[in-house]
């Protein structure tokens, strides 16, 4: 197996088995942990990074398979977290809306550390609104997703061997228009 089919592999594990934790925990900064049958625990996830991200416009693609494409550049922006601290490289997230409402976001773009290591980073983001409460209350929009990071061998080769789930807002906060917080699931 050649390095580029390794990378695949590694990100369709790691999309695969995250897929379940995005659903039921991300979000809570830690999960409380539960001993199941066999002494297996349940992951506890720890907030590795927040991404204050900027974008350009959106730009519509129109119909391609499986819904209405379009694309919205990234910037650029900076994040923080206990161990990485820096800016975010240009990107772009492409987006499918499908007939079903939710909206799946494939966000690729770059981080550059503040020791100059340059990471890779792919987002994969499910967007979901449920219908309004009976009870009058607002419909509550769920983002979640699994982001893998490639970074080189050495002070952040832990990135390449964690799994991750993220969170992204749309803050009311004035310091960027998105905001993604990336939790490693222990």
């Amino acid at each position: 197996m050649d390095a580029s089919e390794h990378d695949q592999e590694r990100r369709a594990i790691l999309i695969g088995g995250a897929a379940a934790l995005v659903l039921s925990q991300a979000g809570r900064a830690s999960a409380q942990i539960t001993t199941y049958k066999g002494n297996a625990m349940a992951p506890t996830l720890e907030l590795a990074l927040t991404a204050y991200v900027q974008i350009g416009a959106q730009e519509m693609i129109g119909d391609i398979p499986g819904g209405q494409g379009r694309i919205i550049p990234i910037t650029g922006g900076d994040f923080e977290g206990p161990r990485l601290k820096g800016a975010i490289m240009p990107g772009a997230d492409w987006q499918t809306v499908r007939p079903d409402g939710v909206t799946e976001l494939r966000a690729h773009y770059g981080l550059r550390i503040d020791d100059g290591a340059l990471i890779q980073v792919q987002n994969y983001v499910l967007v979901r609104t449920d219908a309004p409460a009976a009870d009058g209350k607002p419909a509550q929009r769920t983002l979640r997703g699994v982001i893998t990071f490639t970074a080189p061998k050495g002070a952040h080769d832990w990135l390449n061997k964690t799994v991750f789930v993220s969170t992204l807002n749309e803050p009311s906060d004035t310091r960027a228009p998105v905001v993604i917080r990336a939790y490693s699931a222990g």
